[in-house]
This record gives C-alpha cells, sequence and structure tokens, in this order.
C-alpha cells in the first residue's frame, strides 16, 4: 500500500473552497441577508419586553401549544435561568436555534414531500442526508468559517446542516405512510393532487412530520452550542469558557440552562397537535383559551412591531474578538472597559485563533488585540497579507518557548530526548491553533524530540502544570510572558539554540480595513493602546483569584486614570 500514489484529497477540497468564495460570493452575501436579519428579529421579540414579562409571555404561549404542566416548569424554568443571571445569553441561543429550526423547515419539508412521492428523489437524497448526518459536527464549523466568518451566521448554517435530516426523513416517512386506499379514496372523489397533499396526506402525516421537526429542534440546540467556538454567542459561549478555564460550577450553571430550553422545546413540539392537549371548544375552558389564543396573537403582532419602533438612540457597537488564553482575555476585556467609558457597546467574540484573524480580515469582527509577532501569528500575517491594519505593538518583551519548573535539572530543548521517560514523552501544550503550537510541533521536527505534543487550552496547561509542581513532578509545556505562572510558579524558558520559537515576541493591535474611517475614536483609542508585562499580569493575577474578567479590566482601568487618559486623549 505504501507504494500508491497519495490522493491529494485535503488539497481538493481547499481549492474547492477557495473556488467557492471566489465564484459564489453574492449567493453567500445573500445568505447572509436573510439570516442575520431573521436572528435579529427573534433576539428583538425576546427582549423588547423585561425579562420577567418575556418570561410569563412565553409560558402562556406554551400552555396554549401544549400543557398546563410544561407551562408550569417553562415558568419556573425560565425564571429559574433569569436569576442564574444567564437570561442574555439564553435569549441568543433560543434566536438561533428558531432561525435554523425556520430555515429547516422551510427547506427541509418540501424536500420531504418530494422523497415522499418520488423513489428516485429518495434514493439521490438519502445518501446525502446519510453524510450530513455521520460526518462530525465539528466540521462543518470549517467551510461556514471560511464562506461567513463569525458570529450568528456560520453558526445557523452549520446548525441548519446537521439538523435538517431529521425533518427530510420523517416528512417523507409520513407521506409514505398515508395509506394506498385513502390515496385512492381522494382520487375517487376528484381531489386535485394539491388537495389530496393538503387535506389528506399532510394531517394523516403530521405527527411524524412533528416528530421529525422536534429532532431538528434538538440537533439545532446541541449544534448551536458547538457553534460557540467560532464566535455564535449565547450559552455555548459560556460553557466553552468553562472548559478552556475549567471552571466547572459556572459550566454547570449553563448546561443546566441548555437542558431546561432542550426540555420546553421538546415537549412542546412532541404535544404539538395532540389533541388531549385541546380543550373542548364548547367548554368554559375551551372557550377561555380561545380569547387567550387571540389575546396572545395580537400581543405577539404588538411585540414584533414594538420591537422594530423603540425609541432611543442605540450605541455604536464595536466588536472585538479574542483567543481563551489568559493575556488576552486580559488585554481584551481592559480594551472592552476603556471603550464603554466611551459610550460605546462592545461585542466580545471568543474563538480559536484561526477564525480571530479571518473575522478581522473579514469584518465581522472590528479588532483584535491579540497578534504575537513575528513568529506566532507568521502564518496569519502571511494568509492575509494586505487584508488588515497592523496598529503596532500594544506590549513589548514577550517570549515564548518550551517552560519546565525551575527544580527540572535540565536548561535547552536538546536536552528533553535524554529525559524522555521523566517527562513521560509528553509536552502539555494548548489549543491546535494557536501559533505556538505550529512551532512546537516544528520544534519537535527539528530538535529530533521523540515526544507527544498533547492539545488542550491555557487552562488545562496552567492545570497540568501546577498539579505536577504540588507533586514535585518534571513536567514540560508550551509558555509564554506574560503569563500568571511566572508570577506564582518558579519556572524557566527553556534555551532554543535553533530559534524555532525565534527571539523576543511583541503583541500587536490588528484591525480591520475601513475602521479608521468608520470609527475614528475607536481606531485611535486601539492604535493608542500600548502596556507593559507588569500590567497585563496583575490583570491576570485578579482574574486568576477569583475576578471576573470584567471585574478585573474595571479594577487596572480605575487605578491607572492617566495611562487610560492617553489612550483617550481625554
Amino acid at each position: 500500500m505504501s507504494g500508491l500514489p497519495r490522493i491529494p484529497l485535503a488539497e481538493w477540497v481547499d481549492a474547492l473552497i477557495k473556488w467557492l468564495q471566489v465564484h459564489f460570493a453574492p449567493v453567500f452575501a445573500v445568505i447572509q441577508g436573510a439570516i442575520e436579519p431573521t436572528t435579529d428579529f427573534f433576539q428583538r421579540l425576546l427582549t423588547i419586553l423585561p425579562p420577567l414579562g418575556t418570561i410569563l409571555f412565553i409560558s402562556v404561549i406554551v400552555w396554549l401549544l401544549s400543557r398546563w404542566r410544561i407551562a408550569l416548569f417553562a415558568l419556573i424554568g425560565l425564571w429559574f435561568i433569569h436569576y442564574l443571571g444567564l437570561w442574555e445569553s439564553s435569549v441568543e441561543t433560543i434566536a438561533l436555534v428558531l432561525t435554523s429550526t425556520l430555515l429547516s423547515i422551510v427547506v427541509g419539508i418540501p424536500l420531504g414531500l418530494w422523497i415522499g412521492r418520488s423513489e428516485r428523489a429518495k434514493n439521490i437524497i438519502s445518501p446525502l442526508l446519510d453524510f450530513m448526518q455521520t460526518m462530525p459536527a465539528f466540521i462543518y464549523l470549517i467551510p461556514a468559517v471560511f464562506f461567513f466568518a463569525l458570529g450568528s451566521v456560520p453558526a445557523v448554517i452549520a446548525s441548519v446542516i446537521f439538523a435538517m435530516p431529521p425533518t427530510i426523513r420523517m416528512t417523507g416517512l409520513g407521506l409514505r405512510q398515508v395509506s394506498n386506499e385513502l390515496k385512492e379514496a381522494a382520487d375517487a372523489f376528484g381531489s386535485t393532487p394539491w388537495q389530496k397533499l393538503v387535506k389528506v396526506e399532510l394531517p394523516l402525516a403530521k405527527s411524524t412530520i412533528l416528530a421529525g421537526i422536534n429532532q431538528t429542534i434538538m440537533l439545532s440546540l446541541s449544534m448551536v452550542v458547538i457553534s460557540s467556538m467560532i464566535g455564535a454567542g449565547g450559552l455555548g459561549e459560556i460553557v466553552l469558557q468553562s472548559i478552556s478555564r475549567l471552571q466547572v460550577g459556572k459550566g454547570f450553571e449553563a448546561g443546566l440552562a441548555i437542558v431546561i430550553i432542550a426540555i420546553i422545546l421538546d415537549r412542546m413540539t412532541q404535544n404539538l397537535g395532540n389533541p388531549r392537549t385541546q380543550a373542548n371548544p364548547a367548554s368554559t375552558w375551551g372557550t377561555a383559551r380561545r380569547l387567550l389564543s387571540i389575546v396572545a396573537i395580537i400581543g405577539l403582532l404588538g411585540l414584533v412591531v414594538a420591537s422594530y419602533t423603540k425609541a432611543g438612540a442605540a450605541k455604536e457597537k464595536v466588536t472585538l474578538t479574542y483567543v481563551s488564553w489568559d493575556t488576552e482575555i486580559a488585554s481584551t476585556h481592559v480594551v472592552k472597559k476603556v471603550l464603554e467609558n466611551q459610550g460605546y457597546e462592545v461585542d466580545l467574540k471568543e474563538t480559536e485563533a484561526g477564525p480571530m484573524w479571518s473575522g478581522v480580515v473579514s469584518g465581522d469582527a472590528d479588532a483584535h488585540v491579540a497578534a504575537w509577532l513575528p513568529v506566532t501569528g507568521k502564518v496569519f500575517v502571511q494568509k492575509y497579507k494586505g487584508q488588515y491594519d497592523d496598529l503596532g505593538v500594544n506590549l513589548k518583551g514577550a517570549r515564548l518557548g518550551l517552560v519546565v519548573p525551575d527544580y527540572v535539572p535540565i536548561e535547552s530543548i536538546e536536552e528533553l530526548n535524554a529525559h524522555k521517560a521523566e517527562f513521560d514523552g509528553k509536552i502539555i501544550g494548548i489549543d491546535p491553533g494557536a501559533g505556538i503550537m505550529q512551532n512546537t510541533e516544528k520544534g519537535i521536527k527539528q530538535y529530533g524530540l521523540n515526544y507527544q505534543l498533547v492539545s488542550g487550552s491555557d487552562a488545562t496547561m496552567t492545570a497540568a502544570l501546577a498539579k505536577a509542581i504540588g507533586q514535585k513532578k518534571p513536567i514540560v509545556v508550551v509558555g509564554w510572558q506574560p503569563h500568571w505562572i511566572f508570577a506564582k510558579y518558579d519556572l524557566k524558558i527553556l534555551k532554543d539554540p535553533k530559534k524555532v520559537y525565534g527571539a523576543e515576541e511583541q503583541i500587536h493591535t490588528i484591525a480591520r480595513k475601513g475602521l479608521k474611517e468608520d470609527m475614528p475614536e475607536v481606531y485611535g483609542i486601539l492604535d493608542r493602546f500600548q502596556w507593559t508585562k507588569e500590567d497585563m499580569e496583575s490583570v491576570m493575577l485578579d482574574i486568576r483569584k477569583g475576578m471576573s474578567p470584567d471585574e478585573a479590566a474595571a479594577k487596572w482601568v480605575k487605578e491607572h486614570p492617566e495611562q487610560v487618559k492617553a489612550w483617550t486623549k481625554k
């Protein structure tokens, strides 16, 4: 087998993606133009009232569409989410789920009707559905990022691709389950194909179709959580932060909120169309339910109108993107606080290194303050050359390389192979998209290291380091300065004779093209933003001691008014 030529499948896929980016750009623009307003519509609708008012209104809608027990659960569950302080994130998640479900229904039901009536269509579409369902969900994030960069649009697209198959399959199945005798009877009474579909086939297949929509909703919910990796926001972002920072309690709260939303959506869609949920129209309850339904519809229409006529000038919005490294969490939140103090609304998108750069290049994000140069971010500089504005250095004297505790008796990377057994043959790394990880992969080859590079996150790396130091065991990790670990532990960066990690690094601020013209004040603040390793480490240590990133940033800004004044020129 080794003598066979390798099929360049990866290169073909990359070439296809680039070709689609160039030749189908108008199509992607139309798709983005349809999805963004839809998501925005649902978010407006869910935020026009105070949270408790929205929760009560949703509970009434749930009662009208299903059972009073489910409505009671919705009331208590949504109130609990609000009590945990997760309401805004939950609204983002619900808006994404509703948008992706709506698109899945609009596209999926017609396709399902087609395969329900045509054997040839079924034979063609079914293998595609198998492929869509068996492909790992994370894979859909890659082309979504390339075509739509960051935010809600790629999240919705990935969710639709992943979640639509059940709607198509179950619609087709429901149509095929309608007995031929009933179809022949409809034909005998002179029904047109449309009349037969609407009055016979769809009503009989309704329960099966709704079961498919139910599964689509559940899959959409799981996918929009995964899509937090490409800046989708919502509860998924909190889960991602909890994983990357090893915050178990915070992750549990967000997970519980997701479970509550999933149960409400699941039980509500399961009970749609169930005759047992409908009160007798002639009864007092039936009359009250009918009147309440009319009031709810009028109220919903009123909320729709009010959401687009809400008074008050909106703040100018700035979008910053960053990676979940302690250094970038600190710097990005400090910049966020400074911009908020100047009257801007700042939206943070936490993602991986690749999407962080592509988001700024595409214009989906305004800037990031996390470009480690000249070595770590070299691959992105080469890839996006001329497509962004480099505002210069915001921190000098950064270093990176392989780090060991001070008690480990080696000084250079060249000595690692001789101590492989002591280190268990592993180098503990961070997220695989980081430039330092790519440099480490090159270093393993150049130094001939017989080591495995273990991917993870900044938090998992620091946790492994803390555990090893607590037990006085040897460990080697990828690391960089500034970082709070150097303030807390006695560490050393191994010598790098082959200069794999370069010399001293600098952190640059990167802005999108056109930001200077669109937001000159923001551009000026970002351009003047500059601080020291000691500044950054103080914020990181406050976060490490238990402060939230926003609290630590606010503390630093308050304690350094002159420095902030130099950035804002005020």
